[in-house]
């Protein structure tokens, strides 16, 4: 599977209620499988790796179940641990601070015919920018037998076909 995006989600409709989906995962969790650990509240259930096998890439998955039509909508979104991406939403921040300020500086400088030397904030957090995108996609890529685990252990839960892989 190729990632789309930086946090995969997952989307599907499952012709079971919202207790029996959550229930159904919450029996595979208590399980044998030690490869896979979470918790389930109300209809969430947050699906991890355990501690002995983390790293500093080490995606969660957070899998909402909600009542539809035809039984229920199961919706899941894979990302890094909230310490990662409040790390990665920080350094984004910076990067557009330092791009508004730089700009706003240095366009004023050229403006009134100064020396700008902040026009080279625009460069360096365009350069900044792609860089922070480029160490998510590395992350991803580290983490990935990890989230296919995750998901994996979502579709033995439900007993879903890996054929009609849910988008």
């Amino acid at each position: 599977m190729k990632w789309k995006r930086i946090r995969p989600r997952w989307r599907f409709n499952i012709e079971l209620t919202v207790d029996e989906v959550m229930k159904l995962i919450e029996s595979k969790l208590r399980g044998d499988d030690d490869k896979v650990t979470g918790s389930i509240l109300l209809n969430h259930a947050y699906l991890k790796i355990p501690d002995k096998d983390q790293h500093y890439w080490s995606p969660e998955f957070h899998i909402t179940v909600e009542k539809a039509e035809t039984g229920s909508l199961v919706r899941g979104i894979v990302g890094p641990k909230p310490k990662v991406w409040t790390m990665f939403m920080f350094f984004y921040s910076a990067v557009i601070v330092l791009f508004l300020f730089g700009s706003a500086m240095g366009v004023s400088q050229w403006m009134l015919g100064m020396d700008a030397p902040w026009l080279w904030s625009i460069p360096a957090a365009l350069i900044l920018w792609i860089g922070i995108y480029l160490a998510a996609f590395y992350g991803q890529h580290l983490g990935y037998d990890q989230t296919v685990l995750l998901q994996n252990f979502l579709r033995e839960s439900l007993n879903i076909n890996t054929d009609n892989d849910p988008q």
